[in-house]
């Protein structure tokens, strides 16, 4: 009668020099038993030899998969990949001993697998002995860190960008105080009757608009808070949501706040400011109306959140935004916290709305972050760190 053991026995023969003492049968079985990874051994198509852990593995009783088709237990989207692998196997040919691909368990869910195989001789005919590891955990970990990394990228292209822009914006601001300086020195000497009034008038009015330019790109540039005191984010939403909601009542506003939310120090203005471009940031992407969802919560976010984002890990108050709009692409979503980036047409929109958004919040130490996707809607969160101060 054959046995596990005496099957393995013969196959590490392959393995092991003539004159090597050769260890027992149950110590052979106990090696393939035991070890983690799963292991089959396939004379044609059928299965001849399962160890305990490809059974575990693949969600089979001990026995089901001996005499089954191997490719059953790979994913269907590589079955024809394993076949021709086989095959040239089976013909000597020299290939990868070792390869990744998907595994598919009894109940049809799957996973990832490092599949290695090699041709032998078993009872005097060609087979092939294959050795399953189930690597799940490192692709999703390898997936992870490819996700670190892009984000730790993207915080650092927009440190630069903002650097930039801030030192762009600081220029450009020193000019328009010398042309509104000026201006303001011939309207004294002039009358309202004067030909030239009404052209220095309207010289002062293009300031005023490239000076709100400068601002928001100082606002994206982290220019810093000018009256930072313990905030409470319901009631600033609260107020900012209702005087939007008077200006839009095409959109139903939806609250739902955290009870005893947690204290944040903010410069109330810039960060309703902030909510402010988001809401009409919704409004944009609901041009036949639609519902505004706002909701805050009380949160931890440990190192492995906060590190791609150059925050401290800690407590945070977080607050989201979502719109039931037209959403966005991920080309999109990669870009549009960039200065001057907009998607609208010419004449509506200069592109720093959000810019300046996401310099307010990193400039309160905060993170934020968008999710989106073509006719799904989008949602903004925006964490910032909370404070021990009580709301004044």
């Amino acid at each position: 009668m054959e046995t596990a053991g005496s099957h393995v026995k013969e196959l590490f023969k392959e393995v092991m020099p003539e004159e090597a003492p050769q260890p027992s049968e149950e110590l052979y079985r106990n090696i393939v038993e035991e070890s983690f990874d799963g292991i089959f051994v396939q004379r044609g198509t059928k299965i001849i030899f399962a160890n305990r852990r490809l059974c575990e593995m693949l969600g089979y009783e001990k026995g089901e998969l001996q005499g089954m088709d191997h490719w059953l237990v790979y994913h269907p989207d590589y079955r024809d990949y394993i076949r021709e692998q086989a095959k040239i196997r089976l013909r000597g040919e020299k290939i990868r001993s070792q390869y990744e691909g998907k595994l598919q368990r009894k109940d049809g869910s799957s996973f990832d697998g490092e599949i290695g195989a090699r041709a032998v001789s078993f009872q005097g005919q060609p087979v092939i002995q294959v050795w399953i590891r189930d690597i799940t955990e490192q692709k999703q970990a390898e997936e992870e860190k490819k996700k670190l990394q892009a984000q730790l990228q993207q915080a650092r292209k927009m440190e630069a960008v903002g650097t930039l822009a801030g030192g762009i914006a600081h220029g450009f601001n020193n000019l328009l105080m010398g042309i509104q300086g000026y201006t303001s020195l011939m309207l004294m000497d002039i009358g309202s009757t004067h030909p030239h009034y009404e052209r220095l008038k309207n010289i002062e009015k293009s300031v005023q608009r490239g000076m709100e330019l400068t601002r928001q790109l100082l606002g994206f540039a982290r220019g810093g808070k000018y009256e930072v005191k313990p905030t409470d984010m319901n009631e600033l939403i609260g107020k900012s949501s209702e005087i939007f909601g008077r200006t839009q009542n095409q959109i139903k506003i939806h609250s739902k706040f955290q009870k005893d939310i947690w204290t944040v120090e903010a410069d109330q203005g810039q960060i309703e400011q902030a909510l402010l471009n988001l809401y009409a940031n919704a409004w944009q992407a609901m041009p036949g109306g639609g519902e505004l969802d706002l909701e805050t919560q009380n949160i931890i976010l440990d190192e492995h959140y906060t590190k791609p984002y150059q925050a401290k890990a800690g407590r945070y108050v977080k607050t989201t935004v979502a719109d039931t709009g037209v959403g966005m692409d991920e080309a999109t979503r990669q870009r549009i916290f960039d200065p001057f980036f907009t998607t609208k047409e010419m004449g509506w929109g200069k592109g720093l709305g959000l810019a300046s958004v996401y310099g307010i919040i990193k400039n309160h130490g905060g993170i934020i972050n968008v999710h989106s996707r073509n006719g799904e809607g989008t949602a903004f969160n925006i964490y910032l760190p909370a404070s021990e101060k009580e709301v004044i």
